[in-house]
């Protein structure tokens, strides 16, 4: 690494780090100057990691550098109380946290951000939400601290704002930096308007004469601020795009901009002729207007919002009159919550009963269980593993945590189709070439002919052809589809789910719990008689266990359960509890140790066994939902159908009846069973929708298209599922999937919609019949209509299926 040396004197060079000016004797790294050491020391880091594509990505990405070396400033951050303030997480290896940046503001810092673990080899992940202006951080304790993770954050210029006070969510506002440029370009176009009198009235000679030069500069001098300050982001984005090798919307919008304004520029210098100032700066403020419905159309499309809009999470409550199920928003400090096998704890908490073995995959993406002891403190996200636990909160789930756990990684489809959104930006992409192949040959086509019209045509055609509008159709019309289907009680995580709902061939459903109502089961015991005690010993393994059989039998039985010393539940077979010294087996018969003959029972069976010797069995007479039979009248024909169940083929007759002869019905099916049967449908090429109850099925809702876990008020909440139906809605699952279809409908009309609207505009525009203003008022009506035609079809197609 080359030393440091002072420079000779220079002028008005820039700092390669943040760009502002140098002084008179900058810090120089070799040949790269530099305005301070602190933006020095950041190149070197940055360089030293071969991370210096940061400064590719945009000009003078960096932000200046303040003094973080002060000593003690970040002691606070070791201190165990307001460690547990921050984290969000923390195990014995790992530990997450979410901070504010402020200074995040381009795709520059987007970059260096999500590539900190390369600058710190303790940082895990990364990972940066941009609207909001928030890093979430997972980093190994053993390797890396709290501090040392603030300390770099600020050491390279995004120093978080870290407050220990509990905030909500805040909505995000638009930058006040576009309401100043739309300010000033409002106030030039009304004054260059009213200075352009003498060129409007050109037919008053002595007007024409006597204001007409002067007034040139005075909108001359009204223009320049508009190009250098309301017009940069223009320019920016496509410079930026150029340098990338890539042609982006904005290109085209600034090569009209910046021939509006040289031609404007060369007739008032030279007084050629009138000059088009007014054009350039109405020019300017309308498009400043589409952008700024752009932005807030999109904010009103952020799918990060408060999860208690979407999850319909319960959690059981302890009062003293039993158990109560309770929403998890509004769980407050000091309540006492049970949270059983593979149930997911929804807030911070301690533990006062059982024993925890916690998966925190959703959270940190390692599998293996940590131990809890009873005092301890468990995190929100952790999945329990084993026994109920008894916990009691101390911390409000906070706002959007389980969205981010239904957003994870992990839980990302493979994308197994190109979308319409991606489809939308191909197109645009084209769409500009085509645009400039157009304006070239305007430019030439007049340009022997009238030069006067020949920039009005040219500038004209490349502000008209703007794909906004395009862009605009899928994610507007999809996101109207989320809140249609959210006010009816099918949640879903992201508008992509709604074009795969609607695209969808093949239903697969799940039997207990999804096609049953458990709840509703008839149930009947074989075998010797259990004791009163006995039947308490059955009623605590079965309270363990979230399959609805087991909670059928726990709500039969009806008696106090005791507290085990072991439990432990095999997906798919049963749970086995050890419960004052004795153990206790309910599941499959082969899983309790009962020798059946193939075929030997066509019956739902639950059985027992106690202290390894099989007891008898409990038998459960299938209550289907009512609104089922009409459910798959209404879906047979358009999609295949099928069933796969984990009980025996008991029920095999009635299913056929019920799904007809086309369907495809497999029983004693294991986990993996389901999620192999769904990859081999979705490898023929079929798109799959998964239904089921939740973290039973969790691999078969991850393997396929779009899953849907059915809950009932008391949900087992699964990050692997792409939506949440609630029960009461189960039979109106035909109609979503037809409402889907119409969106997807109303997407490609709002496609045609904006192709019209920019042949038509394209067409008026190279025969010059279009002023560049008259073509920058028409872009954002464009838009607008495209979001209200979007709007208004959404709005027919939840009439038409009664939404």
């Amino acid at each position: 690494m080359p030393a440091a040396v002072l420079a000779p004197p220079a002028t008005h060079l820039a700092c390669a780090h943040c760009g502002d000016d140098c002084p008179p004797e900058p810090l120089l790294l070799g040949e790269v100057p530099f305005c301070c050491a602190g933006c020095r020391t950041v190149y070197e880091l940055l360089e030293a990691n071969n991370l210096c594509t940061y400064y590719r990505l945009d000009a003078q990405p960096g932000l200046k550098v303040q003094d973080v070396e002060l000593p003690g400033r970040f002691d606070y951050l070791d201190t165990a109380s307001v460690q547990e303030q921050l984290l969000a997480f923390r195990s014995d290896t790992r530990a997450r946290l979410t901070l504010s940046i402020p200074q995040m503001h381009c795709t520059s810092c987007i970059w260096l951000l999500e590539h900190l673990p390369r600058l710190n080899a303790g940082i895990v992940e990364a990972r940066v939400q941009f609207l909001r202006k928030e890093i979430t951080i997972t980093y190994l304790t053993a390797e890396t601290s709290l501090r040392a993770v603030v300390q770099l954050l600020a050491s390279v210029g995004y120093e978080p704002q870290i407050t220990l006070a509990a905030l909500g969510a805040q909505p995000h506002r638009a930058s006040r930096t576009l309401y100043y440029q739309l300010g000033l370009a409002a106030f030039a176009f009304g004054n260059v308007m009213l200075l352009a009198l003498p060129d409007y009235f050109s037919f008053v000679e002595s007007l024409q004469q006597g204001f007409g030069r002067f007034f040139g500069y005075l909108s001359l001098g009204l223009a320049l601020p508009v190009l250098l300050f309301s017009a940069q982001g223009f320019f920016r984005s496509a410079w930026q795009g150029v340098r990338q090798r890539y042609i982006n919307l904005d290109f085209p919008i600034s090569l009209g901009l910046a021939s509006l304004f040289g031609v404007s520029t060369y007739a008032v210098l030279t007084g050629s002729g009138p000059s088009y100032f007014d054009s350039f700066t109405g020019l300017v403020f309308f498009m400043l207007i589409g952008k700024w419905v752009q932005q807030h159309t999109y904010d009103a499309l952020r799918f990060d919002r408060d999860f208690t809009s979407y999850f319909p999470v319960a959690v059981t409550q302890l009062t003293p009159a039993g158990e109560q199920p309770i929403s998890v928003k509004e769980l407050k400090p000091g309540y006492r919550i049970r949270v059983r096998n593979q149930e997911v704890i929804p807030a911070d908490a301690v533990l006062l009963r059982g024993a925890g073995q916690i998966d925190y995959s959703f959270v940190s993406g390692e599998s293996t269980p940590v131990a809890r002891a009873s005092g301890e403190l468990v995190y929100a996200g952790g999945r329990q593993l084993g026994e109920a636990i008894d916990l009691e909160v101390t911390r409000e789930v906070s706002q959007g945590y389980l969205t981010q756990l239904w957003n994870n990684p992990a839980f990302a489809k493979e994308e197994t189709h190109r979308t319409l959104e991606t489809y939308a930006n191909r197109v645009g992409r084209y769409f500009v070439a085509v645009t400039l192949v157009l304006a070239a040959g305007t430019l030439a086509y007049w340009a022997p002919r009238d030069q006067a019209l020949m920039w009005q045509a040219f500038t004209s055609v490349l502000v008209i052809a703007c794909p906004c509008a395009l862009s605009l159709a899928t994610p507007f019309a999809l996101g109207a589809a989320l809140r249609v289907l959210g006010r009816h009680k099918l949640y879903l995580k992201n508008a992509g789910v709604v074009e795969t709902l609607a695209r969808a061939d093949t239903l697969v459903f799940d039997k207990t719990g999804t096609l049953t109502d458990a709840h509703q089961a008839e149930v009947a015991y074989e075998g010797r008689p259990l004791s009163e005690k006995e039947k308490q010993l059955v009623a605590t393994a079965a309270a363990q266990s979230t399959h609805p059989l087991s909670r059928r039998l726990a709500q039969e039985l009806n008696v106090k359960p005791l507290q085990p010393t072991d439990c432990r539940e095999v997906a798919g077979q049963g749970v086995t509890a050890v419960v004052e010294g004795q153990e206790v087996r309910l599941g499959s018969a082969a899983f309790v140790g009962v020798a059946l003959a193939a075929g030997a029972t066509s019956e739902t069976r639950v059985y027992v066994g106690l202290n390894g010797e099989p007891a008898g069995y409990y038998t459960f007479h299938n209550v289907y939902r009512p609104a089922l039979p009409a459910l798959l009248a209404s879906l047979k024909g358009r999609y295949a159908l099928a069933v796969l169940s984990g009980d025996t083929a008991a029920e095999q007759d009635r299913l056929r009846a019920l799904f007809g002869e086309d369907a495809e019905l497999h029983f004693q099916q294991t986990p993996a069973d389901k999620l192999a049967y769904i990859a081999a449908r979705r490898a023929q090429g079929h798109t799959v929708v998964m239904i089921g109850d939740g973290l039973n099925d969790a691999g078969a809702l991850r393997a396929a298209d779009a899953g849907i876990a059915l809950t009932d008020k008391l949900t087992n909440f699964s990050p692997a599922c792409d939506a949440i139906l609630d029960v009461s809605a189960f039979g109106q699952l035909t109609t979503f999937l037809g409402f889907s279809r119409a969106c997807l409908r109303a997407v490609l009309i709002t496609f045609a919609l904006s192709f019209a609207y920019n042949g038509f505009g394209l067409a008026m525009a190279v025969q010059g019949k279009f002023t560049p203003i008259v073509s920058a008022i028409l872009m954002p009506i464009s838009s607008l209509s495209v979001m209200v035609v979007a709007t208004l079809l959404v709005r027919w197609a939840a009439r038409r299926y009664r939404l």
